[in-house]
């Protein structure tokens, strides 16, 4: 089982296509396009922490302590809001029905299965539940998707598909375990995924409503992002796991390692955060940005913050990643520094 180790591009993903350099063109200037900030609202006009459901809710008790104590150390990125309550509790395979009908993208995640989660007897206790005992009729969920795992000698294309394949397959999990605990019945409380295989934990924020802009809105702000830096959209997917999860490939004729620097500020106006000491808000559950050239795809960055909080990072050169990596090398096994 994978575990995240925080909100935003935390954990590199070592899926580079090829660490050589290809031609490229001149570097292009940043224009000089005026972009509002349009920031979310800061953490500090959330609401407390609601109570959620202890049955169809359920988490792994890892913070412990007081209820007071947990609400206040749970991650969260946007307001949490607990769902009303069913009299009629939705069927587990209505509700994965119901996720891929809307997901707006069905080309890898094919479908959604349920078994029993192992009881929580012996071991399993400690290991599985960390000290806690699920409701009886507690689910796993396997999300079936198409093979993610790179090939051998994976040409960019097939790089950039298996880092999309993944990044979906994860936001369905994500997704899947808020509907199931808005549905009123059994609890989701573990999953596989091509993403890697997570726990619901008490620490994830459950029921997160995001400040999303309106489609038209975002896909002006896309267009005034790539006149400041020098891209064209080659095609832009706005998923809905449960709200908008862009999934964006652009275009540029600028030099590989130029626009690989410039994908922080892209990001941070693609989708803006505000920031306490303490904590940050965010725009959407999930983004993917991947980059195009003549020669085919060359970088990627995505994150995950619904069920889930993990990033991760992908590029044609082991040494030219947006963000800080775990210790990178070069060919030959030589420091990049």
């Amino acid at each position: 089982m994978k575990h995240a180790a925080g909100i935003a591009l935390l954990a590199a993903v070592a899926l580079a296509a090829a660490c050589g350099t290809s031609q490229q063109a001149p570097a292009a200037a940043v224009a000089r396009v005026h972009i509002p900030l349009d920031k979310p609202p800061s953490p500090t006009t959330w609401p407390p922490y609601p109570r959620f459901s202890h049955h169809s809710c359920w988490a792994r008790p890892f913070l412990g302590g007081s209820a007071e104590l947990v609400a206040k150390r749970v991650d969260r990125v946007a307001p949490s809001y607990a769902p009303p309550r069913r009299a009629h509790p939705i069927p587990p395979a209505t509700v994965a029905k119901n996720l891929l009908a809307h997901l707006g993208d069905p080309r890898y995640v094919h479908s959604i299965t349920f078994a029993a989660a192992p009881p929580a007897i012996g071991r399993t206790v400690r290991e599985y539940y960390a000290g806690g005992h699920p409701p009886k009729d507690a689910l796993k969920a396997t999300v079936v998707s198409s093979d993610s795992r790179p090939v051998r000698h994976p040409t960019p294309r097939q790089t950039l598909e298996s880092f999309v394949a993944s990044w979906e397959s994860g936001i369905v999990a994500g997704a899947l375990r808020d509907d199931m605990c808005a549905a009123g019945g059994a609890p989701l409380v573990s999953w596989t995924s091509a993403d890697g295989g997570e726990f619901s934990e008490s620490g994830s924020a459950l029921e997160q409503r995001f400040p999303n802009p309106t489609p038209a809105a975002f896909r002006r702000r896309v267009a005034l992002v790539g006149r400041r830096y020098g891209f064209r959209v080659a095609s832009l997917r706005l998923l809905r796991p449960r709200q908008l999860a862009p999934l964006l490939l652009v275009d540029t004729s600028r030099a590989r390692k130029a626009f690989v620097r410039d994908i922080p500020a892209i990001m941070n106006l693609l989708d803006p955060t505000s920031h306490t000491k303490t904590e940050t808000a965010q725009t959407f559950e999930a983004f993917l940005l991947a980059a195009e050239d003549a020669h085919g795809p060359f970088v990627g960055t995505e994150y995950i913050s619904r069920g889930q909080a993990e990033g991760g990072e992908w590029s044609w050169n082991r040494c030219d990643y947006p963000y800080p990596t775990n210790g990178p090398v070069a060919p030959g096994g030589k420091s990049c520094n």
